[in-house]
């Protein structure tokens, strides 16, 4: 769209030029270097004329080589103009492609009024093209055409002055001004020769501009060999999806570049620029697959800030993955190759490219250099995908490689080196080894119970500290609960006063001789309230007893002989409330046997299993003490788990359980650290080495 601005009215300034007319003379530096063809044509001007002539012809220049951009080049080129001649107005046209004569600036009455209107636009427009097909200047009065075979005339009062510019002969825009009808010709000439001379400046400009423009074309077309190279040099598909993401954010200058491979069900994450790895479980990038597949079903590019409304099918985990990354700008390309035909009809999505700005919105530059940088990377996916579904594929490169690395060495190396690979694998394979499994655990006494508390309560009284031995029954904690002594007293005073009550009515009973009516009646009523306050004493005495067995059960006992293990229980405990089922203290009796508490890894239960169902089930273990390290005891199993518990420290594991004699044990602390050893039996000393890795590979070709 055309920019518009108010210029004033043309003013005296005018009268510059109106000398033009009156004298004449041959003076070849009033344009200087702008434009050396104009001689013996040029007006008479006075000195001070032509100082300004050449300082405004000089700011021109000086603003074409600062280079600038050019919506602003053009304004600032046509405001100086029409400021300097006081012009009604301006306007800059350009040729993009053929054909195609575009308005880039319009100030003045050329922006507004009837000037700007569809038919004065209209006339404007073919007279600039006449002009520029030509390349010839013209200046068209109101009601002349601007040439004979042009039948349409100036629909305007305003004097119109059309000169072209060119670009290494090449027909490259049209610089139009407005002004004051009535000119003389001599006027309209020096206006034109004038605007030829600032034509030269706009040409000199399109030509560094256009200059700028190939070196950085050059540039890129670089860089993008560059990464076609890189891309092409691998054909496994995950490094190549590496590379696309590495190379790609070098090229396209944005924060983060992804690379999603299509699947059955969707489109599946390969790659992250900057990283080596990432967890496939990711919130992050499993609301990225979700998007792309959404995205990448309509086969076209997804920008987001976008242009228009989006269809409701992404517009939702769009959202979602704005709210997750906290991006501000997005793009998702289709990585499409065409068939074996060429159709681009039958072109087929082999993936999806992924670019992400944190700090600003995908703006055109980086959408016109994505293009290029989408359709190298879909041949080297495609290629990828291709040869990674060829039937040992895989396998075929690496013997490739390795019958290319066969021709350039000498076979006697390589037999040697075969020689010993054959030495090294009949060793692994027959020589008998002890095969274990490892196990970590803890040493504990067999006779250990932790002691809870029975109901919400405060801790009142610590009977038992640390280190203290207890018997059986051993009372060790009392605690305090201020709700249930409220209640106890409070059905103690209500007893009491039925109990008092109970005695005067009883009293009054026996003083009452029943001789009249009226006795015999209160006689009466002191037996139904007697047999009242005997149900009402019965009652509070039951719910006396209960909150005394309530209040002794508050009372905390120790279920065995044994010793206090909680550390520090004076201060842990010191008047401290305590809900119903918290652990309180831990008491173990360290005199009596102990025992091996040891986590058997998941993966390991196999090798466990066997060995178990080979002999009676007690294996022996070899186990190290973390307080004493140098010294290997022994134990022998005696229960497995059923089932597996999840250990924050080990992950997945099977508890079990092994018995020893306590008499070796130096030193007894109870929760001692153990690394264990489980003896399974003897393997080949290769499994023994690798069955780690023996396991994962047969893991890989089964799933």
């Amino acid at each position: 769209m055309a920019q518009t601005v108010d210029v004033p009215a043309i003013n005296c300034r005018s009268a510059v030029l109106e000398n033009a007319e009156k004298h004449y003379f041959k003076r070849s530096t009033i344009l200087r270097d702008v434009h050396p063809e104009v001689r013996t044509s040029a007006p008479l001007m006075d000195d001070a004329t032509l100082q300004e002539i050449d300082r405004l012809l000089d700011g021109l220049a000086s603003l074409a080589k600062q280079r600038p951009d050019r919506g602003i080049f053009y304004r600032s080129f046509v405001d100086r103009v029409v400021a300097w001649v006081h012009f009604s107005g301006g306007a800059l046209w350009r040729r993009r492609d053929p054909g195609d004569l575009h308005l880039e600036v319009a100030l003045g009455c050329c922006a507004q009024g009837e000037i700007a209107g569809s038919q004065a636009a209209a006339w404007r427009q073919a007279c600039a093209a006449w002009v520029l097909d030509r390349q010839t200047a013209r200046a068209v009065g109101p009601g002349s055409a601007v040439a004979p075979e042009q039948p349409s005339p100036n629909p305007t009062n305003e004097l119109f002055l059309y000169v072209p510019w060119a670009v290494d002969d090449l027909a490259a825009g049209v610089l139009e001004m407005a002004a004051r009808a009535g000119a003389s010709p001599g006027l309209q000439d020096g206006y034109l020769r004038f605007l030829e001379a600032a034509c030269e400046i706009m040409a000199d400009y399109e030509r560094r501009a256009l200059l700028g423009e190939l070196r950085r074309f050059h540039h890129h077309g670089a860089r993008l060999d560059e990464f076609s190279r890189r891309i092409h040099a691998s054909l496994d598909l995950e490094p190549v999806a590496y590379a696309i993401a590495n190379e790609g954010l070098r090229i396209l200058g944005c924060d983060r570049v992804s690379v999603l491979v299509r699947r059955r069900r969707g489109y599946q994450a390969l790659a992250f620029s900057g990283a080596e790895s990432f967890s496939r479980r990711s919130n992050t990038v499993r609301l990225l697959e979700r998007l792309a597949t959404a995205a990448l079903a309509a086969g076209e590019p997804l920008w987001y800030p976008a242009d228009g409304n989006l269809a409701p099918q992404i517009e939702s985990p769009l959202e979602d993955y704005l709210d997750e990354s906290h991006v501000r700008g997005l793009g998702i390309l289709p990585l499409c190759v065409e068939d074996a035909d060429g159709s681009p009809a039958e072109r087929k999505i082999v993936g999806g490219l992924v670019v992400e700005r944190f700090f600003g919105p995908a703006d055109e530059g980086l959408r016109a250099a994505c293009a290029p940088v989408a359709a190298h990377s879909a041949l080297a996916i495609h290629n990828a995908l291709a040869v990674e579904r060829l039937p040992f594929g895989r396998l075929q490169r690496r013997l490739g490689a390795a019958a290319a690395a066969w021709r350039g060495r000498r076979l006697a190396g390589w037999a040697a080196g075969v020689a010993a690979v054959a030495a090294l694998v009949a060793v692994l394979a027959w020589t008998p080894a002890d095969f274990s499994v490892e196990a970590r655990g803890e040493l504990q006494p067999l006779a250990i119970r932790d002691l809870f508390a029975p109901d919400d309560g405060v801790a009142a009284e610590l009977l038992a500290p640390t280190g203290t031995r207890v018997a059986a029954n051993q009372v060790v904690l009392v605690l305090r609960k201020p709700s249930l002594e409220l209640e106890l007293k409070r059905v103690w005073g209500e007893l009491q006063t039925a109990r008092k009550r109970l005695a005067a009515v009883e009293s009054e009973q026996l003083l009452n001789r029943r001789e009249d009516e009226a006795q015999r009646k209160r006689y009466t009523e002191l037996t139904a309230q007697q047999e009242e306050l005997r149900a009402l004493v019965a009652s509070l005495q039951a719910q006396h007893e209960i909150l005394k067995r309530q209040e002794s059960e508050l009372q905390v006992r120790s279920p065995i002989a044994g010793e206090v293990l909680t550390w520090d229980a004076e201060q842990l405990l010191a008047a401290r409330p305590v809900a119903r089922g918290q652990a309180l203290l831990t008491v173990a009796d360290l005199s009596g046997p102990w025992r091996l508490e040891l986590r058997v890894p998941e993966r390991r239960m196999r090798h466990l299993a066997e060995a178990r169902a080979r002999g009676d089930g007690r294996l022996d273990v070899s186990f190290a003490l973390a307080t004493n390290p140098g010294r290997v005891l022994r134990a022998r199993l005696d229960r497995v788990g059923e089932r597996t518990e999840v250990s924050e420290l080990d992950g997945a594991v099977v508890l079990a359980t092994a018995a020893l004699d306590a008499g070796e044990i130096p030193e007894r602390v109870p929760g001692a650290t153990v690394v264990a050893r489980i003896h399974c039996g003897t393997r080949s000393l290769g499994y023994v080495w690798l069955h780690d890795l023996i396991d994962a590979v047969r893991t890989w070709i089964l799933f």
